[in-house]
């Protein structure tokens, strides 16, 4: 209990890096992606983690599908691998932005597993989308389909401001850690999709547990 509530002492002080709507869809935009390494890094604003979705202290629903490649895998398989730590992002197809977060992350993926998690990526885009920008940028952590938003919507973080287009089903900007029993032991959520926290404050965030 005294974790928990260090990591709810921690959570509105965490700073966000800033970010911003793509103009056009790409899927590979390396350009804007590089674009955006310097404001990933330089331009930070100090935000709070919303409280929406599943709290801490809450069970996952283990039966929800996520779809890592080779078929759908319920979050109680995902979990036999061991505690999750997975980053719920808008979209690896046409949102730059999450590109650049993705990417990130990516140079973290050792001090992660140190530390006893693994870590995955969830958007709603389709296998296809996500294996090319996985073998494209080289990632060293596994991302997962949820094509039709279903888990997304389980977890409570489907961000309702788009009801119609293509980002229609995307979830909030989040982090959320999970033990192996299926426990939410840590999350953070953002409100506004242009803020992303940065690697420092997501290890942070799993040192706080």
């Amino acid at each position: 209990m005294k974790r928990i509530a260090s990591l709810f002492a921690l959570t509105p002080a965490l700073a966000f890096a800033s970010c911003s709507e793509p103009e056009s869809p790409s899927v590979d935009n390396a350009e804007a992606s590089e674009a955006l390494a310097p404001i990933m890094e330089e331009k930070i604003a100090v935000v709070p983690s919303i409280d929406v979705g599943l709290a801490v202290g809450e069970t996952v629903p283990l039966n929800a599908k996520l779809n890592s490649g080779d078929g759908d895998k319920t979050l109680k398989t995902i979990l036999e691998d061991g505690p999750a730590v997975m980053v719920f992002t808008r979209s690896v197809e046409w949102c730059p932005f999450c590109q650049t977060q993705l990417k990130g992350i990516n140079s973290i993926v050792s001090d992660i597993e140190e530390r006893g998690y693994k870590l995955y990526g969830v958007s709603y885009d389709s296998i296809a989308s996500q294996d090319r920008f996985s073998k494209n940028q080289m990632l060293k952590y596994q991302m997962l389909s949820d094509e039709n938003s279903a888990t997304i919507d389980a977890f409570g973080l489907r961000d309702p401001q788009y009801t119609e287009g293509k980002a229609v089903g995307v979830p909030y900007a989040s982090v959320i850690i999970i033990d192996k029993d299926g426990k939410i032991t840590a999350k953070l959520v953002s409100g506004d999709y242009k803020k992303r926290p940065t690697n420092d404050q997501l290890l942070a965030l799993v040192d706080a547990i």
